[in-house]
């Protein structure tokens, strides 16, 4: 039985815990968000080692400014085990993490391209794991960061794959993608459709947003479902309390209890925003993993001991167990600040890809995660305030919270936000998933949205198995069916050529 492929949410800023541990005795309480592939180490490989190959590929160092001439290279590996000559290109898109081998050796991707036989490629996006093309990290070096140098990016990637390895310019090519990495491919179907017959879109995040309340409303769902009513209403008690206690000018109460490094300001609103932000990603990283089960029962087991006399005592009894060595825990904005300011590639907030991904946030994708709805326990002091605030402090002052909106509501007019007019994307998303309310809601022609019930983010990536409900083996086999049809399908019309 294969194992399932491990798509994890990353609350946190290193690859295996909701919270940076750069010091592990003053673990930082935030995270920008990622999300990244990960495979479980009993999971059977598909592939072979002496089929999978490891490669770099030069591209400008500006896409758009054809006077720099500066090029770096990007990396790939592929798997040519399944290749026959004439048969199509996979491409499994890269995002905001290290490239990773086994998205070329295991997965449901795979297991369709063995029966297309199909020659396999995963790339590096720029500024992430060794595909650096800049000397450090500092805001001026964070320009070539942007959609405009990333899907050019993946249009020569491809052409480089068809007429210099392959040697076949007809080869028909498939992209595909999780998260933010299939927003790329859905982007890059869009801009060069005589490139890509096709694309895989798996929890896309496609709209930017400047408030995204619907991602707590999911949390607090899945809390319910597969914790209780009476987890879900200790996490609402143990914010009020905190709130109510912030308000009576009460904070240090709350700086014992939650073993702060630095007092929390509670004249402050960012500070206090950071403190409870702090306490709502160490939750939500329990609950949209795809072990979200396993990890909600766990968390919600101690949130519902009788012996605890209230919300508050056993949320922060919950929290700083998490962390049994840490002598403090770091809630603060300005230690916030001092983690990601960091620019030297070295560091291991740039080798975890943080810093990068929360830019590419702060300048055109948003998603700041708030408690703004009713309908979450989560109280209602998370706001997308603290978001901005660090976006400013972190890449000048010019990143203001008009400039933000602005920035974000170019994202959406130029790519189409949640309903973009490309063809020929199967959109796949789980209902346990909460970036599902940031992707496609209306899908036109020759492209489908299919929204899997009780399935989290990125897991029907994983091969058919029969542990799948029926829904996800459905959604499974559909995706393999309609990636065949596309690749016999006829090519995009090209438009006549007219001599001027």
């Amino acid at each position: 039985m294969l194992a399932k492929l491990i798509v994890i949410f990353c609350v946190g800023v290193t690859l295996a815990a909701a919270a940076i541990e750069l010091n592990p005795s003053r673990p930082l309480l935030f995270g920008t968000n990622r999300l990244i592939p990960r495979v479980a180490t009993n999971q059977e490989n598909n592939g072979t080692d002496s089929s999978t190959v490891w490669n770099e590929f030069l591209v400008r160092q500006s896409q758009t400014n054809p006077q720099n001439r500066i090029f770096f290279p990007i990396r790939y590996v592929s798997n040519y085990q399944y290749y026959q000559r004439g048969g199509p290109l996979f491409l499994f898109i890269g995002g905001p993490w290290e490239l990773q081998q086994h998205l070329v050796e295991q997965g449901h991707f795979v297991d369709i391209a063995k029966n297309m036989s199909a020659y396999l490629v995963a790339n590096e996006l720029r500024y992430y794991g060794e595909s650096i093309p800049v000397a450090d990290a500092s805001r001026s070096n964070l320009r070539y960061l942007a959609l405009a140098q990333i899907l050019p990016d993946i249009a020569s990637l491809i052409n480089h794959l068809k007429y210099d390895v392959l040697r076949d310019p007809e080869a028909r090519v498939i992209l595909a993608g999780v998260g933010f990495s299939a927003s790329i491919a859905q982007w890059a179907r869009k801009r060069y459709q005589h490139l890509v017959q096709g694309v895989w879109s798996s929890s896309g995040m496609v709209e930017a947003s400047t408030d995204f309340e619907e991602f707590s409303e999911v949390v607090g769902r899945n809390i319910r479902r597969f914790g209780s009513d009476e987890c879900y209403n200790t996490i609402f008690q143990g914010f009020g309390v905190a709130e109510n206690l912030i308000d009576a000018g009460l904070s240090s109460t709350l700086d014992r209890m939650f073993n702060v490094c630095s007092p929390i300001k509670s004249e402050d609103s960012v500070e206090v925003e950071a403190f409870l932000n702090g306490i709502f990603n160490e939750i939500a990283s329990q609950a949209v993993s795809v072990n979200l089960r396993e990890t909600i029962d766990q968390m919600c087991q101690v949130l519902t001991d009788p012996d605890q006399p209230n919300g508050l005592t056993v949320l922060s009894e919950w929290l700083t167990g998490r962390f049994p060595d840490a002598d403090c825990l770091v809630m603060d904005f300005e230690s916030i600040i001092e983690a990601y300011q960091v620019t030297n590639w070295e560091d291991e907030m740039l080798r975890n890809g943080e810093r990068q991904w929360l830019f590419q946030r702060c300048t055109a994708l948003g998603w700041p995660l708030t408690s703004r709805s009713p309908d979450q326990p989560f109280g209602r002091r998370i706001t997308s305030n603290l978001f901005m605030q660090i976006c400013e402090r972190l890449f000048d002052s010019w990143l203001s919270p008009e400039v933000f909106n602005s920035l974000v509501r170019d994202t959406n007019m130029l790519l189409g936000g949640d309903s973009p007019d490309v063809q020929r994307v199967y959109y796949t998303r789980g209902t346990l998933d909460p970036w599902r309310f940031v992707g496609v809601r209306n899908a036109y022609g020759d492209s489908y949205i299919r929204t899997i019930e009780n399935v989290s983010h990125g897991e029907e990536l994983d091969s058919i198995s029969e542990d799948d409900s029926d829904a996800l083996r459905s959604a499974k086999e559909s995706v393999a069916r309609e990636i065949r049809r596309w690749i016999n399908q006829n090519p995009d019309p090209q438009p006549p050529f007219s001599e001027v």
